[in-house]
């Protein structure tokens, strides 16, 4: 993807994610830059995922510890959560659609029409989902959640309250 089309995204996550916590969660969150992951596997405690096809397919994803993830939906729902259960799920889940439908509006110009998919989340600990490998019934046992990529990452994290979370973009023409 050349330069311009990454600066350019990279402000559309960026506006994209600032709408829905300003509109839906009521938590001051600060934007820390971006950057390519170059590692294959990204490790954390939560993962929330919506794919999208068209002219261009990929996965738009939320990568953040358990707290952070309750303290969204706490702020969400407006009550204390103290545990990761379904409504934490089902939040991350929202939020990461949220956010793919806004991204996917403002970068139609960019990268064309976009289907999106239901929101995958996968949440835990001393677990390792690999989503490619050569032996596809890998599964290990590592600490959080790891998703495993042939591409690069393109990550803009975000921290707010003493925490971080990243949303993380990989997107290739078809």
């Amino acid at each position: 993807m050349p330069a311009t089309t990454y600066d350019n995204i990279v402000e559309d996550i960026i506006s994209c994610t600032n709408e829905v916590f300003e509109t839906m969660i009521p938590m001051e969150i600060k934007c820390d830059g971006s950057f390519y992951q170059k590692e294959d596997m990204i490790s954390t405690d939560v993962i929330s995922l919506v794919s999208f096809t068209g002219e261009h397919s990929g996965i738009i994803a939320f990568f953040g510890t358990t707290n952070m993830a309750i303290k969204i939906t706490s702020k969400m729902l407006g009550m204390e959560i103290t545990d990761m259960d379904q409504d934490v799920k089902d939040a991350m889940g929202e939020l990461t659609n949220m956010i793919g439908g806004n991204l996917k509006n403002k970068v139609f110009e960019t990268f064309g029409a976009m289907h999106l998919s239901v929101p995958i989340v996968i949440a835990g600990a001393n677990m390792s989902i690999s989503s490619s490998s050569k032996d596809k019934s890998d599964v290990k046992f590592s600490t959080g959640v790891t998703c495993d990529s042939t591409n690069s990452w393109m990550m803009t994290p975000f921290s707010s309250e003493g925490e971080t979370f990243n949303i993380g973009l990989v997107v290739k023409k078809n």
